[in-house]
């Protein structure tokens, strides 16, 4: 298992696919056909690149922020662009909607490595399984400055490194309002540290003004 942060904001775990036996079985087959060229790679067996930092956060920033994680509006917008829905009883939909009903779907082109979760109280998540954290992190943070100068008004609050699953990520919360809007929205990210490809989660709902807990499990400061 592998952990996810979405609970509320950020928690939940994914289960990882791992295919050490089709891995076993090549060697196994190189081994005994004379035929087969063992030292060429196997593309089976070759990861996939990175998604797109810009592509996870365009996703995030035009799907889930700009429609207030509208679920109707949101799921419209990610049809539109292509996504296509997940099987509603797959583990990835219970986990990333935290028992809330709603709608999972897979980014185009990202063989299910980027997931968008629209939850029915407005939480709306943008989960992607092997990204570069400081990509994505930086694009988000540009993008919420594009939306700042456009007249939305985007709060900084909460900036800091937290451990999770072993590993150490930053984690960061803003409070959104857009242009004429009357209700406060949290934007939370949770992204790795280091430039190895890793889960990246992105988070947008309603804006909590006291919070019973951090992210990490304390107290608010």
């Amino acid at each position: 298992m592998k952990s996810l942060w979405v609970r509320r904001s950020l928690a939940g775990a994914r289960p990882w696919v791992v295919a050490v036996g089709l891995a076993v079985g090549a060697g196994t087959l190189a081994a005994q056909n004379p035929f087969v060229d063992a030292t060429k790679p196997d593309p089976a067996a070759q990861k996939p690149e990175p998604p797109n930092a810009a592509a996870i956060v365009r996703a995030f920033v035009e799907g889930c922020v700009v429609n207030e994680g509208d679920p109707v509006t949101a799921t419209d917008w990610a049809l539109n662009e292509g996504f296509l829905p997940i099987d509603p009883l797959s583990d990835e939909p219970q986990q990333l909607l935290n028992g809330q009903p709603g709608t999972v779907l897979s980014m185009p082109g990202s063989a299910g490595q980027v997931l968008m979760a629209v939850a029915a109280d407005r939480r709306c998540t943008v989960w992607t399984e092997r990204a570069l954290g400081p990509g994505v992190r930086n694009a988000l943070r540009q993008s919420m400055a594009d939306l700042a100068a456009k007249g939305a008004q985007v709060q900084p609050l909460v900036d800091r490194s937290i451990e999770r699953a072993g590993a150490w990520r930053q984690y960061e919360q803003m409070r959104y309002r857009r242009v004429g809007g009357s209700q406060d929205f949290a934007v939370a990210s949770v992204t790795t540290l280091t430039s190895r490809p890793g889960a990246q989660a992105l988070n947008f709902g309603p804006y909590a003004a006291a919070p019973a807990r951090d992210p990490d499990g304390l107290q608010p400061r």
